[in-house]
């Protein structure tokens, strides 16, 4: 399941495997496709280049986060939700089609290309757009929680580490949720309906404002993700970093994809009773990259 996003038979395993034991087709006419958007966030950051940007013309692909897996996933949950509802996409989506509209998104609002941006893009399925530009704190090195420290990080990626005698990064907190979460399009795919979300973060105690975060789990009392991150922790028997599966019902992240590809993590089947307090995980999004978080009480 850490294929490529473009594998129409990964959408179709999604939708036939799993989704449709939890969320029948007969349902599907309940959901209107008119009442959410797909939603991305992707970081700019201006360090991500050897030469930060000076003006909107100097910004390249690279600024902008993993914007291949982020142009891929638009596109893979595009063609989803088309067969969700049996119709077909009349548009397409292109790295270099997204990295225009981020850049003019930008240049719109006027914002300095010397900051770090959460690019937010709302996406009808007719293809109608928007963008929202939000600032947000930089990152010395976005793969920091699992490749922490000097020498670290792997060579080809050692511009994501451009401070890499920094200080060591906050742990974050991380909570259980108190039930069950149903698996559906909406977990599985990133869009604005994201009520499970905003109802389990209301168990965060915001003793570490920006620093904490909630797992959920599904009815099977399998780990699935957390409510703004997807999640990894250490397996047992070999010290290799596990990811849940897709089929737990989480989110195709675009850094959890990303981590796959470059097999620094793998996929795997995890039972809740793994997430005791103290255990260390990883938490990883398109915006944080991934960092460090510990299980509390």
């Amino acid at each position: 399941m850490g294929g490529s996003y473009s594998n129409s038979s990964l959408i179709n395993e999604i939708h036939q495997e799993y989704i449709n034991k939890n969320f029948p087709s007969e349902k599907d006419s309940a959901i209107d496709p008119d009442g959410f958007e797909i939603l991305s966030t992707i970081r700019y950051d201006p360090n991500l280049t050897p030469m930060p940007p000076l003006t909107y013309k100097d910004i390249t692909l690279q600024n902008f986060f993993l914007l291949p897996e982020h142009a891929a996933r638009l596109m893979f949950s595009v063609n989803f939700f088309h067969l969700l509802y049996g119709t077909m996409p009349d548009f397409d989506i292109t790295e270099t089609f997204l990295f225009t509209q981020l850049v003019q998104a930008m240049e719109k609002d006027e914002k300095s290309v010397l900051s770090s941006y959460k690019l937010r893009v709302l996406l009808k399925l007719d293809g109608l757009a928007k963008i929202e530009v939000h600032l947000v704190p930089d990152r010395d090195n976005l793969l920091g929680g699992i490749f922490p420290g000097i020498g670290a990080v792997p060579e080809e990626l050692e511009f994501l580490n451009h401070h890499p005698d920094s200080e060591e990064e906050v742990t974050w907190d991380v909570y259980i949720d108190k039930k069950p979460t149903l698996i559906s399009p909406f977990t599985s795919f990133k869009t604005t309906k994201r009520d499970v979300y905003s109802e389990a973060r209301k168990v965060l105690p915001g003793k570490k404002p920006g620093k904490e975060e909630v797992v959920l789990y599904n009815t099977q009392n399998n780990v699935m993700e957390g409510s703004i991150t997807n999640i990894a922790v250490k397996r047992e028997s070999d010290g290799k970093w596990v990811t849940p599966l897709l089929s737990s019902g989480c989110l195709c992240g675009v850094t959890r994809h990303f981590l796959l590809r470059k097999k620094f993590i793998e996929e795997d089947t995890i039972s809740m009773d793994k997430l005791k307090p103290g255990t260390d995980v990883l938490l990883m999004n398109g915006i944080i990259g991934v960092v460090k978080g510990t299980v509390v009480e």
